[in-house]
């Protein structure tokens, strides 16, 4: 018995090596879960035209919006194991597993992650004309001296940003007022009015305001300085431990065989360093980032308990 099934092993393992080595045989589809022309869908089409060419096969692009990208990945969850349906995903399908109570796929178990593509931190910023916080020092201050006194905008309901707000008032041991809006250009306009004491935003729909000063950041959600924001200090810098990266990723569906996964990995690692492709990522505000697929699994796994342990303590009603 025991070498029957050495032998079907063996078998199976030449079976699995053949198809990498055959594939890609036919068209491939990249699917992403948000509007044309947006930064999730601009991504897909940078990775797809230089994979194409490495090998040499045609590659689609669909947009699949609608559920914060979740019609995207249920799609792919329920696709072939063979590694001809691929999607671009971002921090919002992490972050839809912890707010939602219950999706139409598993956020872990129905996707073989094959590695993260860019990241890409928010930055806390005021408007330097009506805001008394020159320092972010003096903002955490302020919101400690009087729980539930400092306003923040986001993006929305369980946005990164809306997490990323929650778990710095959790850190820092006080509570401040979540004001929500229809996306980052709601917030800002809101900012830029007064009428809100600051934002938490990503870098791509801050830079018209940054460099005109009619925005002022003072913090940076990443551990470390990040490179572009010169002169923007950490959030750690003031509250040790803190973190909060934005990032996006490919992904196939689970049980696709591994020397697949192996090869579209080693493809994506290739297009994610070419000097090009690098350049056009940090100009979507991402730093490129490639990983192993083991690697972005943990990643995924990590952030769906960071944030389910933020939506809790902040007793953050799920869907």
């Amino acid at each position: 018995m025991r070498r029957v099934l050495l032998g079907l092993v063996a078998v199976t393992t030449i079976a699995a090596s053949a198809l990498a080595q055959d594939y890609p045989s036919r068209p491939i589809r990249m699917l992403q879960g948000f509007a044309p022309g947006g930064n999730a869908d601009a991504i897909a089409r940078l990775l797809t035209d230089e994979m194409a060419k490495g090998l040499n096969q045609t590659i689609t692009v669909e947009a699949k919006p609608g559920a914060g990208g979740n019609l995207a990945s249920a799609e792919v969850a329920k696709a072939a194991p063979d590694g001809y349906t691929m999607m671009v995903f971002t921090t919002g399908h992490v972050v839809s597993a912890a707010m939602y109570k219950q999706l139409p796929f598993d956020p872990i178990n129905d996707f073989a992650y094959i590695t993260t593509v860019s990241e890409l931190p928010f930055l806390i910023v005021v408007n330097p004309a009506k805001s008394p916080y020159k320092t972010f020092a003096e903002l955490v201050a302020a919101a400690k001296a009087k729980a539930g006194s400092l306003t923040v905008g986001t993006a929305g309901v369980g946005t990164g940003q809306h997490l990323a707000t929650e778990m710095l008032a959790s850190m820092i041991g006080t509570k401040v007022v979540h004001v929500p809006h229809r996306g980052d250009t709601g917030a800002i306009t809101v900012l830029l009015s007064g009428d809100i004491d600051c934002i938490v935003a990503p870098m791509p729909a801050l830079q018209g305001h940054l460099s005109a000063g009619t925005l002022k950041a003072l913090a940076v959600t990443s551990a470390k300085p990040w490179p572009g924001i010169d002169g923007v200090l950490p959030v750690a810098t003031v509250v040790p431990g803190y973190e909060m990266i934005a990032w996006t990723g490919v992904a196939t569906t689970k049980g696709t065989p591994k020397p697949v996964v192996d090869k579209l990995n080693d493809e994506l690692r290739r297009v994610i360093a070419i000097p090009a492709v690098a350049a056009k990522l940090r100009e979507y505000g991402g730093e490129p980032a490639s990983s192993t697929p083991e690697e972005v699994t943990e990643k995924v796994k990590t952030y769906i308990a960071r944030f389910n342990k933020v939506i809790d303590d902040a007793g953050i009603p799920r869907n």
